[in-house]
């Protein structure tokens, strides 16, 4: 089976992908349009296409077609993500269409996002306000185009979290197929926080502030470090290697607080055997596993949830150890990849889209 990932990598899971499916035998290739430092292209093969201007992006798109046309037509099934094309006008889709080849399609979270859907649902998401990173992607107009035309193109449609079930329209999808979010696990090595250290250390991504809650974050720990000693390491813009060292050598990792659940920060700090703290919004907490070992605190109890973690030492690693066994258990990349290609056969022949 021969099976061709476009044209983004999310949070790295189209190179994570990639490699889960050659270990166990698929000729898997993935192309993408744009990469960056935090993201792990391992496996990849990257063809530059700017977003803008215009000028450029067709200059980009003309130089890079034949070759996306070419794989195209080399793969049996297509796997889309997040619900976009890498060449302008949607040519990848319209000639994918043309061959009939099987598709999936694979939405990440924005890119089809509904805000009355969320702010409904979210307290924290309806007051975040003009500031959001995501409030121009963010629509019901664009959910729905989004999805429209990758179910007018044939494309079945893969969610790897339920939080954006909600999001799903039920006419153009009517039975999204589910896998959960993929760690590579040779690429982390359990670290666990030692419970005897003195200063400990927190770590916060802030790779978009307002979506990841930044400011309360921040305000949370202005509070405590009056009384407790401790430092926060925020990673901002640099190399992946650099990102994960500094969770490997933190105590706590501190992730978002906003979108109520948790993305792949998180997974990859639990797979690093960190105590991880997040807000999960109460819709979403009976529909992870039961055995989810994060501490769930939101924008207004942060400094109070935090504070007895940052006494307790054995609790931290306690919290690590079963953060680690959660991801080996529901997000190892190796077992998620048989379940895609139970996807992929049921496309070929013929299945559900």
């Amino acid at each position: 089976m021969r099976v061709l990932h476009l044209p983004l990598n999310i949070a790295s899971q189209t190179s994570v992908t990639v490699r889960a499916l050659r270990q166990i035998g698929v000729e898997a290739r993935g192309i993408i349009s744009s990469s960056h430092v935090i993201q792990s292209a391992d496996g990849l093969e990257i063809v530059r296409i700017a977003s803008r201007p215009m000028r450029q992006r067709l200059s980009d798109a003309l130089r890079h077609l034949p070759r996306i046309f070419a794989a195209i037509r080399w793969a049996d099934v297509l796997h889309w993500h997040y619900g976009t094309t890498a060449l302008p006008f949607r040519l990848d889709l319209h000639w994918a269409t043309l061959l009939r080849k099987p598709g999936l399609v694979e939405f990440w979270g924005s890119d089809i996002r509904i805000p009355e859907v969320e702010a409904a649902d979210n307290p924290y998401y309806a007051r975040i306000g003009s500031s959001y990173e995501y409030s121009r992607a963010e629509s019901y107009a664009g959910s729905r185009r989004t999805q429209e035309l990758f179910a007018k193109a044939g494309a079945a449609c893969l969610i790897s979290c339920n939080s954006l079930r909600p999001y799903i329209q039920s006419d153009l999808f009517p039975r999204p197929y589910f896998v959960r979010q993929r760690v590579w696990l040779p690429d982390f090595e359990s670290a666990l926080p030692d419970p005897a250290r003195l200063r400990l250390v927190l770590a916060h991504s802030p790779s978009a502030p307002v979506a990841k809650g930044t400011p309360a974050v921040l305000a949370a720990v202005e509070r405590l470090k009056a009384r407790y000693n401790f430092d926060l390491q925020l990673i901002q813009n640099v190399p992946r290697a650099q990102a994960l060292q500094i969770v490997r050598d933190a105590d706590i990792f501190l992730d978002q607080f906003v979108l109520g659940g948790y993305g792949m920060a998180a997974l990859e700090a639990m797979a690093l055997a960190k105590p991880v703290v997040l807000y999960i919004k109460p819709s979403l907490v009976t529909q992870y596993p039961p055995d989810l070992p994060v501490v769930n605190a939101n924008q207004d109890n942060l400094a109070e949830i935090l504070e007895p973690l940052l006494t307790d030492g054995p609790r931290r690693r306690a919290l690590g150890l079963r953060g680690r066994a959660y991801v080996e258990r529901y997000h190892d990349a190796s077992i998620a990849a048989p379940q895609l290609i139970g996807i992929y056969e049921e496309l070929l022949a013929g299945g559900r889209s």
